[in-house]
């Protein structure tokens, strides 16, 4: 994990910790040189309180720190072309050029979405979707490709139980009708869509488990949220072409959740799937 990531997941960090965090995002290569005396001196905080915003993010301390963020931007620089994800390609660029600059936006947004991934809390919401008897994804706009791409993965293992209610009324009713069998994904990019503090409340309500889908620091309403999963956060919310990245990094996170449902079952679903395929696919082919 980057320690961009690291400082934007952690949890409970003061105001005087946010600012230290900031000042050395944006301050990367000097702070290679720099003692933690001098960092403190630059951020006009005392050197324990250094240690202790190191020890937040979950390292041992300020060396710690200095060799991550070294290994961070030698891996930043190694990167010959770097993708604006929200204008990825220019007005000069052809179909190749375009072809390959869209390439290289996915395999970022692939990339960082690895990297904040939690694998113990991602084992957990695997499990707590494996055992819902129905799952409810509450989401809008193009998102709800990515809620549908699942609902239909789920089907391919015998499994008729994924929801994706359509619009302010559907998932309104859905919700109310939802009891503690169930199981809800929230996909908000932002975590801010307006559809997202009403659903959460009355599923809390409702004592239905909810999991949140999106970047880092979109989960605004811990208090409601069972578990979390951060996908990467390098997209704009409004200036951009469009949401290239932040549509890719949501089908990634949701096709790994996907997997470890799948693998609870493996054998069992791999024998649906062969005693089902015949009926699916009608095709004539012959094997080679």
């Amino acid at each position: 994990m980057t320690l961009k990531n690291m400082i934007e997941l952690s949890n409970g960090l003061t105001p005087i910790e946010t600012e230290i965090g900031y000042y050395i995002l944006k301050n990367q290569e000097d702070i290679l040189d720099m003692s933690v005396i001098e960092l403190a001196e630059k951020t006009f905080v005392s050197k324990s309180a250094i240690h202790r915003f190191c020890k937040k993010i979950g390292l041992k301390g300020f060396n710690e720190l200095k060799v991550i963020l070294a290994k961070d931007i030698s891996e930043m620089k190694s990167d010959i072309e770097m993708i604006d994800v929200n204008y990825p390609f220019e007005r000069k660029d052809g179909s190749q050029m375009i072809a390959k600059k869209l390439s290289k936006l996915y395999e970022t947004a692939i990339y960082d979405t690895y990297d904040y991934m939690d694998f113990i809390e991602l084992h957990k919401v695997a499990q707590l979707l494996h055992k819902a008897e129905v799952i409810d994804i509450y989401t809008h706009s193009h998102n709800m490709n990515v809620a549908e791409n699942f609902q239909d993965k789920m089907l391919t293992a015998g499994k008729s139980s994924v929801e994706c209610p359509h619009g302010f009324y559907k998932q309104r009713l859905t919700a109310l009708a939802s009891n503690p069998k169930h199981a809800a994904i929230i996909l908000s990019y932002s975590g801010k869509a307006t559809f997202v503090k009403p659903i959460l409340k009355v599923l809390y309500q409702k004592k239905v488990p909810v999991v949140y889908v999106g970047k880092a620091g979109g989960n605004l309403y811990p208090q409601y949220v069972a578990g979390a999963l951060t996908i990467s956060s390098r997209e704009n919310l409004r200036d951009r072409i469009s949401q290239f990245s932040s549509h890719i990094a949501m089908q990634y996170m949701m096709d790994v959740v996907f997997g470890c449902i799948y693998n609870m079952d493996r054998e069992k679903n791999i024998e649906y799937l062969k005693e089902s395929i015949g009926f699916m696919d009608d095709r004539d082919i012959q094997d080679e």
